[in-house]
Formats: C-alpha cells, structure tokens, sequence
C-alpha cells in the first residue's frame, strides 16, 4: 500500500483537499477507491430522492446520472447531505460528465472530483459502487484509474443507444472495462444496448425515464 494523502496545499483548503485525506493516490493524483459488494434492486436520482422527501432505503440506490447541475450542491456542501446519502443502501459513484469531446484537462478535473467525493463518502460510513465510463479506453486507460478490481461496479447507457455507432462502442467499452477491472457484478441503470453479451453478473435498474414511461402506458 502507497504513501496516504494528509496535507493541506491552501489556506482555508480551498482546494478541497479533505474530500481525499488519507487516500492512496494513484500517479495521476486520482484516489484510489475500494472494491465493494452490494446489490441495489432499485435506483433513484440525487434530486428526485430530495424531492420525494427518501425516507429510507429498502434496498434503494442513489445514483448520479442526471445533469451535473442537479447535484453540484453536494459538492458544495457534501456533509449537508450525509445523513441523506445514509438513507440509501448504497451510492452508485458521482458521475460528472466526461465527454471525449472536452478538453481533456476538463475530463481529469470531473473524474477527479467525482472520485474525491466518492472517497470521502466511504469514510463516511456509506457503500459507494465505484462509477465507471464506458468508452473503448484505447488512449483513454486513465479513466479506470484507481478504480477497484474485482468489485461491484456501476454505469449507466444514457444516450448510448442513440445510434448503431453509439451500441457498438459502449459494447467494446464494456468488454475492455470488464478485462481490466474484472468486476463481480456490473449495475447498468438504463437500457441494456442490444447485443451486449458479458459473462458476467448484471444487474439492470431502470432510469427515471423508463419509470415514468412504465406509469403513464400503465394508466
């Protein structure tokens, strides 16, 4: 085990540096998460949870893939909602958007700060199923580091099955993250791309979307 973060750079740490004291950093500076076991049989959003006014977790999930607007008041204020985020029986990993077509400094700062909050929501006491990115990682390796193997892990298919283009790359993003991390199970909140076949547990929890289309066809 490698040297643990406990250091302050700022005055005031306006960096936010307590958000990764006492993680093992990885060589780019991303901390490196623990592997989990957990199986969520439900999901909802961060914002939909506080809405609804959550009252407990009855094997409910939280999860992160919304608009990142919808849940930057966690990072500004992370211990506001700890008592929250409790209520649930896991977290599945903040999820700040990372798309190929940002800068690529931009796509080091989201995984970092979504991976220093999911940190110190571990030490906090609460399950947190590392997220991952599904893209083919050839050049892009970084996005798995200092994530867990062998662990629960998490992902969503929000517009991944826009196109044929679109199904084919998160299928091999899927396979090549399944190769690195070899995962015990796989949580896909969303619609399962047509033609992924992984032999692998998955567990598949619907969006709110998919729920909302469930009731009003249901009436």
């Amino acid at each position: 085990m490698g040297e643990r973060y406990t250091r302050y750079s700022t005055a005031n740490d306006v960096m936010k540096e307590f958000l990764i004291y006492g993680a093992e950093l990885t060589d780019m500076g991303f901390p490196k998460l623990p592997a989990v076991q957990a199986h969520p049989s439900d999901t909802i959003d961060f914002r939909s949870g506080l809405n609804r006014s959550f009252k407990g977790h009855h094997g409910t999930s939280c999860n992160f893939y919304i608009d990142d607007e919808k849940f930057l008041a966690l990072e500004n204020n992370v211990d506001k909602y700890l008592n929250y985020l409790k209520l649930f029986k896991c977290v599945l990993g903040i999820d700040f958007t990372i798309d190929t077509q940002m800068p690529l400094i931009m796509q080091f700062f989201n995984k970092y700060r979504s991976m220093a909050l999911d940190w110190y929501l571990t030490l906090r006491g609460i399950t947190v199923i590392p997220n991952v990115n599904i893209i083919p990682y050839k050049g892009r390796e970084w996005l798995l580091d200092g994530l867990p193997k062998r662990s629960t892990v998490c992902c969503s298919t929000v517009g991944k099955n826009q196109s044929e283009e679109a199904v084919e790359e998160f299928c091999l993003g899927f396979h090549d993250m399944c190769n690195r991390l070899d995962p015990s199970r796989v949580i896909i909140v969303g619609k399962i791309p047509t033609g992924l076949n992984a032999n692998i547990e998955i567990v598949n929890l619907k969006n709110a979307n998919q729920k909302m289309r469930e009731r009003y066809q249901n009436k």
